[in-house]
Formats: structure tokens, C-alpha cells, sequence
């Protein structure tokens, strides 16, 4: 769509630099062609940017689809229905390259819908973790439907609001966060809770909401970065994979401050920079270096005869 865009826009600007400057002599029926030449080039270069638009806005909805919440009504969300939001996303992009007559070489839309139920049961095990953890509490009903139903939303929209750096996500996630902080705020129930009580409750759905992840974006990016250490060297030796992989997981910190080995297994570890000064012990000493012979270039050698 970038490439057809350009395109558009080099032929508007001929037809615009050919009406400006017609050519000596031109006939009015030759400015009136060119006059329909600049309109149909305008004309054009409105369906692509029409078209552009409408690719933006459906590879932005595909990010919205997959959330345990419903941006417009803040109701659960399940697989099923994330199927059918990214099924519809990928029937119009579809439809899209059709009017378009783009042909998807690449085989794109085969590969997105082939990740479709993957992407959906990142939905489904989150919240079944969450019901899993509530019924271990062994909560009545209305404590249950308050937290999954009024807190959970207004915790997950506003952690998304605050983590997302696309301008158009940050204003969707915000006006969810909204109407999710109104509909708590209506709700009377939490008013029978006391402040520690209310406290604890803020606290785990803020380390809930922090365990979805929509994708297994972490680890993708570790293996495309692999992957194209392994095209440029020709090969990873099993010493450096073995390193890389222990500075993924002891080494690279999140915004958080946290690394990757402390969120999987709960418990901290100690930084992985001093405890390998420990480990390695006393450095050996440089070789000693030959002595340099400085030769003069003013000086002429003598050779014996």
C-alpha cells in the first residue's frame, strides 16, 4: 500500500507539473485533457489513501481483538468470540487485496489465520487462571462477579493505557478505562469492603492484569534476533547460544526492573554481572609483549657486501 501510495502521488504531481506547463501551442482540447488527466490522478490517489486507511484501521483492530475485556462494553471476552473478531479482521483485509488486486504472494492471510486459535487461548487460560485463583479462595458469588466484572476491567484498561505506545490504542484504551472506572464507581458493593481488605484486592488485580500477554512476543523476538545472528555469522556456536540465552534470562530487565528467570519462577537473583566477577576469579595477565624494533627510515642500513 506504501509503494502504490507513492506511486499516486508522483502521478498527481506529473498531471499537476503538465497543466502548469502545457506546451507551446496547446490546443484547449489538449488543456482539457490534461485538466481530466490531474482529475482522474486525483481521483486515484483518493481510493489508495482510502484503501491505506482502511488497512490501518483493520491491522489495529486485530491488536484490539485480543483482550480478556471488550473495548466497547467491557464484558469477559472468550475464544470463541476472539475467533470470530480475528476471522472478520482477516475477511476484510482480504476482500481489501481483492478491490485492490494485490496478490498475497507471501501467503500472509494463510499464516495469520493458521495463529488464530493460538492468539485466541491466551484469552481462555488467563481466565481460567483467574477462576481458578478465586475459587481457591472459596469467595461467594457476589465478591466473584465484583472482581471479574467491575475491578479486573478498570485495572487491565488502565495497565494497557499506561504499557501501549501507539497514540490511537493509548485514546481506545483510555476511553475504556473510563467507562469501566464508571461503571465501579456506580457499583455500590466495594463501599462494604475496609481499606486493607480493599487494598489487597487492588494489589492482586494488578499482578493479574499483569500476566496476559497477547502474545509470545518475548520469546519471537529473542528467536527473530537469533535468527538473524545466525544468518550474519553463518552459524551460532553452542558457547555463544548457550551465553545469549543466559543473558536473556538473568541479564535483560524489563521496564519493571525485573528479569525474565524472576517472573517465572517468583524469586529474586542475583545480578548476573557481579556474580560472574565472583565466579571467574583472577583475571591472567597479559602476555609480555616483544620489544618493538623502530626502524629509521633516515638511516640507511648497511648490507655486507
Amino acid at each position: 500500500m506504501g509503494r502504490r501510495k507513492a506511486k499516486a502521488d508522483q502521478c498527481c504531481e506529473l498531471a499537476q507539473k503538465a497543466l502548469d506547463q502545457p506546451s507551446r501551442g496547446a490546443s484547449t482540447e489538449e488543456k482539457a485533457a490534461l485538466a481530466a488527466q490531474q482529475a482522474c490522478a486525483w481521483e486515484a490517489r483518493a481510493q489508495v489513501e482510502q484503501a491505506q486507511q482502511e488497512y490501518q484501521k483493520q491491522l489495529l483492530g486485530i491488536a484490539e481483538e485480543i483482550h480478556p475485556f471488550s473495548l466497547e462494553e467491557n464484558t469477559r471476552t472468550t475464544a470463541e468470540s476472539v475467533v470470530a473478531g480475528l476471522e472478520t479482521r482477516a475477511q476484510a483485509l482480504e476482500t481489501l487485496a481483492a478491490q485492490q488486486g494485490i496478490q498475497d504472494t507471501r501467503s500472509a492471510l494463510k499464516k495469520f489465520r493458521a495463529q488464530i486459535g493460538a492468539l485466541s487461548s491466551h484469552v481462555s487460560f488467563w481466565w481460567l487462571w483467574v477462576e481458578e485463583i478465586l475459587l481457591g479462595w472459596s469467595l461467594d458469588e457476589a465478591t466473584r462477579q465484583w472482581l471479574t466484572s467491575k475491578l479486573l476491567p478498570v485495572l487491565y484498561w488502565h495497565y494497557q493505557m499506561r504499557k501501549t505506545q501507539n497514540r490511537v490504542h493509548r485514546k481506545r484504551y483510555q476511553e475504556a478505562w473510563q467507562r469501566a472506572l464508571e461503571a465501579w464507581k456506580a457499583d455500590p458493593f466495594h463501599s462494604g469492603f475496609s481499606e486493607s481488605e480493599l487494598q489487597r484486592w487492588l494489589e492482586w488485580g494488578e499482578w493479574m492484569v499483569r500476566q496476559f500477554h497477547r502474545s509470545s512476543s518475548a520469546v519471537e523476538g529473542r528467536n527473530g534476533r537469533l535468527s538473524q545472528l545466525y544468518h550474519n555469522g553463518r552459524g551460532l556456536t553452542k558457547c555463544r547460544l548457550a551465553a545469549l540465552t543466559v543473558i536473556h534470562n538473568y541479564g535483560v530487565r524489563r521496564s519493571d526492573g525485573t528479569i525474565a528467570a524472576e517472573r517465572l519462577f517468583s524469586t529474586s537473583f542475583p545480578d548476573l554481572f557481579d556474580w560472574l566477577l565472583n565466579q571467574m576469579g583472577e583475571l591472567p595477565l597479559p602476555r609480555k609483549s616483544r620489544h618493538r624494533v623502530v626502524h629509521n627510515p633516515l638511516k640507511l642500513e648497511i648490507v655486507p657486501a
